[in-house]
């Protein structure tokens, strides 16, 4: 068999010549447009390169963008001079696309969305959900979570506040302080500890 597939590989050769692959290093990138430049052989360049199979950055599919610097293989597409990068060494981003769903992959950052209303961002410290106004937000050392102008960590401070702050008017004149006023100080204090406004 694998005569076979070498006898096929000699024919195609024969047909497209040494260019129907070929090795080359990339030289720049064009993430708007997904496209690269690559050189091959010293200093001959090609412009344009495909990253997907149209250079229409108004199509949704699926790209990678490689490493400026890296090697690639370059395939030609036909018998026409365009060409598209076939195989990878080294990946810098990765762009999913498909309907209004969107997401994107680097060494930093994993980011999902959906239609602008619904998004999610991982990267090396926090995890963000948003769901249009409404965001949770997660640290290592905190938890966020909000609406609007509105957080948690502060609807709560704002109610222990609130609470030793409270009298009763009773037959004799206003109570006192709550008896267990340093209960709500240390709740109030222990917010500070996992969560931000």
């Amino acid at each position: 068999m694998s005569r076979d597939i070498e006898e096929i590989r000699r024919k195609i050769y024969a047909q497209q010549g040494n260019d129907f692959v070929f090795p080359a290093i990339v030289r720049k990138v064009d993430e708007a447009e997904f496209t690269c430049q690559v050189e091959r052989d010293g200093p001959v360049d090609y412009f344009d390169v495909r990253l997907r199979a149209l250079a229409n950055p108004d199509l949704k599919g699926f790209a990678f963008i490689p490493k400026v610097g890296s090697m690639v293989l370059v395939c030609r597409i036909g018998e026409s001079n365009e060409l598209f990068v076939c195989q990878y060494t080294e990946i810098d981003k990765v762009f999913l696309t498909t309907g209004d769903v969107s997401l994107t992959v680097d060494k930093e950052t994993i980011q999902l969305s959906k239609a602008d209303k619904v998004a999610a961002t991982i990267d090396a410290g926090s995890l963000t959900l948003r769901v249009e106004q409404a965001t949770v937000r997660v640290t290592t050392n905190e938890v966020t979570l909000s609406r609007g102008n509105s957080g948690l960590k502060k609807t709560l401070d704002d109610l222990i506040t609130a609470i030793r702050e409270l009298t009763v008017t009773t037959g004799v004149g206003p109570s006192g302080p709550p008896v267990n006023m340093a209960d709500f100080v240390k709740i109030q204090q222990d917010l500070n500890n996992y969560l931000e406004e």
